[in-house]
C-alpha cells in the first residue's frame, strides 16, 4: 500500500513543477518576441539627418600672442559625441564643451554614430597615435545598452580603449552611459530593459574611471531627470538624440566635472 501510494505523490508533485516550468519558459520566450518587435520597431524609426561635419584640428578660443600652442582635444563614441540632432556644428557636444569650458583648444571629432565600444576601439583608437592629442573624451556606451552587449565583452573592451591610449594623453574624460530609461523612442518594456543595462554599463565606466584616474562625468544622474520631465524640450524628433538643448545641458554637465 505505501509502495502504491509514493509514484501518486511524486505525480502530485511533479506536474505542477512542470506546469510552473513551462510557463516560465513561455514567458521567457514571450519576452524575448516581445523585445525583438519592440527593437525592431525602434530601428525602423525616424532617421535623423547626417551630422554636422566632424571638426578636424578645429581651433576654439584665441590664446596670447606667442604662448604655447593649444591643447590638442579628441572626442571618440558614438552620435552623442559626434553630434547627431545637432542643428549645426556650433550645437554639437565637443563644442558646446569647448565654449563652456572658455580655453583655447585645438578640436578632433573621431566619433561615428552607431558605435559600440568594439568598434571605437577597432576603428577609432588606431588614429589616435598620429593626432598625439593631450586630452581625450569618451562618449560611448548607449548602443552596448540597447544591443544588450554583455558587462564582461562591454569592460574588457572599455578597458582596452583606455590602456590603448597614446603616451601623449595627460587628461582622460569618461562620460556614462546616458539615461536610456527615460528615452520616448523606445517602448515598454524595452525602455525599462534599457536603462537596467544603462546603469549596469555606466557602473563599468565609473569603476574603470576610478581606476584609471580618468575623470567620469555621471550624464544620467546629472540630465536624466530634466529630459524626462521635458522630453519635447530636449530630444530630438527622433525622440532618441539629443537637441541643442539637450546637448547644451550635456555640456554643461560635462564642462562642470571637467572644471571641478
Amino acid at each position: 500500500m505505501a509502495g502504491n501510494g509514493r509514484p501518486a505523490r511524486v505525480r502530485r508533485f511533479v506536474r505542477p513543477a512542470v506546469c510552473v516550468v513551462l510557463a516560465m519558459i513561455v514567458v521567457l520566450v514571450a519576452s524575448a518576441l516581445l523585445l525583438g518587435s519592440e527593437a525592431w520597431l525602434a530601428a525602423r524609426g525616424p532617421v535623423p539627418p547626417a551630422p554636422p561635419p566632424e571638426p578636424e584640428d578645429l581651433a576654439i578660443g584665441v590664446g596670447p600672442a606667442g604662448g604655447p600652442p593649444a591643447p590638442a582635444v579628441v572626442w571618440l563614441g558614438d552620435s552623442t559625441a559626434a553630434g547627431i540632432g545637432a542643428s549645426e556644428p556650433g550645437h554639437t557636444l565637443p563644442q558646446e564643451v569647448a565654449q563652456l569650458l572658455g580655453r583655447p583648444v585645438r578640436l578632433t571629432v573621431l566619433a561615428h554614430s552607431g558605435a559600440r565600444v568594439a568598434d571605437v576601439v577597432r576603428l577609432q583608437l588606431p588614429r589616435l597615435a598620429a593626432l598625439q592629442p593631450t586630452e581625450v573624451f569618451v562618449s560611448v556606451g548607449a548602443n552596448d545598452a540597447t544591443h544588450l552587449t554583455s558587462r564582461s565583452r562591454f569592460r574588457r573592451d572599455y578597458g582596452r580603449l583606455v590602456a590603448g591610449l597614446p603616451a601623449s594623453v595627460v587628461r582622460v574624460v569618461l562620460l556614462g552611459v546616458p539615461d536610456m530609461g527615460g528615452t520616448p523612442r523606445l517602448a515598454q518594456p524595452l525602455r525599462a530593459v534599457a536603462g537596467w543595462r544603462g546603469r549596469a554599463l555606466a557602473t563599468d565606466i565609473r569603476n574603470l574611471a576610478r581606476r584609471r584616474h580618468a575623470i567620469y562625468v555621471d550624464i544620467a544622474g546629472g540630465t536624466g531627470a530634466a529630459f524626462r520631465r521635458a522630453p519635447k524640450r530636449y530630444f530630438f524628433s527622433d525622440h532618441f538624440h539629443p537637441n541643442d538643448a539637450g546637448y547644451h545641458l550635456w555640456a554643461t554637465v560635462v564642462a562642470a566635472a571637467v572644471g571641478a
